[in-house]
């Protein structure tokens, strides 16, 4: 059971990395500008 609870563990601290840089990039400067449809292909090509 230790080496499935490990694998849980890096799965979900790799889906927190990308959660976090997702919100970094609503943060930032650089989604000024952009459309509704751009926003969405930059989350379906990222996330």
């Amino acid at each position: 059971m230790q080496g499935s609870t490990s694998n849980q563990g890096m799965f979900w601290s790799q889906a927190r990395e990308l959660f976090e840089q997702i919100v970094s990039w609503f943060d930032s400067n650089s989604i000024c500008g952009l459309e509704n449809s751009q926003i969405e292909s930059k989350l379906l090509e990222n996330g």
